[in-house]
């Protein structure tokens, strides 16, 4: 390295010392002299038009993929802009709560259901339920006098002592109690069922009392649906009745 140094330090001293008697040739002759001793030789000819001591032309940036060159000199025109596209945005698929939102199908829309009693059932009048169902104690806790109530129309069948078999009626039906009744306000104050949701539980409730007392396939079974058909398409129908007189009276205002 020592000797690498002394060497380079001679021929700097010659290369001045020329200088002095060819004015001019200094600063390419020191140039020249660094450039060669701080790295490897370029080597290669010169380029055409290139001066000696001149740096090479940097390379130009290769386009992206992708991506389409265009010229310099030359204003892209529409099908150019088109063509000229970054990589990213075309790397860049849907993301993916977009796919998740093509996956789902429309909602459908609830069908409408209305309750309604279906005459000659008397599922309900079956008051010893069996253990399938909650017991007078828990569903009464907060209301001791309906408890004492419930408990003493109890026949020993657990039929209510007030159910017309021969007939499948009721003899108190105009003043039964108030837990007898299936009304919004039973259910919301005994189960807490809001009153948006009483038709659904009511009848949820009856296929459980009709399927606990005469059975899955039973003939009462069939003819409650049935009613319950009946009576939800034409309350249906009349909600539908109701938008289009509120549509067409939006339109003539």
């Amino acid at each position: 390295m020592l000797m690498l140094r002394a060497a380079t330090a001679r021929a700097a001293s010659t290369l001045v010392a020329a200088a002095r008697r060819r004015p001019g040739l200094l600063p390419v002759a020191i140039a020249g002299l660094s450039s060669s001793s701080s790295g490897p030789p370029s080597g290669g000819k010169r380029r055409k038009g290139q001066r000696r001591g001149e740096a090479k032309p940097l390379p130009q940036p290769q386009p992206l993929p992708g991506r389409s060159e265009i010229p310099s000199n030359k204003k892209p025109n529409a099908k150019d802009r088109r063509k000229v596209r970054p990589a990213a945005e075309e790397s860049q698929g849907p993301s993916g709560q977009e796919i998740e939102l093509r996956k789902q199908p429309p909602e459908k829309p609830k069908r409408v259901v209305r309750w309604r009693c279906a005459t000659g059932c008397g599922a309900c009048c079956k008051l010893d339920k069996g253990p399938e169902f909650p017991t007078p104690d828990e569903v009464f806790a907060d209301f001791p006098d309906h408890l004492q109530l419930y408990k003493s129309m109890i026949g020993p069948d657990g039929w209510c002592n007030n159910y017309d078999k021969s007939n499948r009626t009721c003899n108190i039906y105009e003043d039964r109690p108030f837990f007898c009744r299936v009304e919004p306000k039973v259910f919301e104050e005994f189960f807490g069922v809001p009153r948006s949701k009483f038709d659904r539980e009511a009848c949820s409730a009856c296929v459980d009392n009709i399927k606990m007392v005469y059975g899955q396939d039973s003939p009462e079974l069939g003819n409650f649906k049935r009613v319950i058909r009946e009576e939800s398409s034409k309350h249906e129908a009349s909600m539908n009745e109701v938008k289009l007189l509120d549509a067409t009276n939006t339109t003539g205002t």
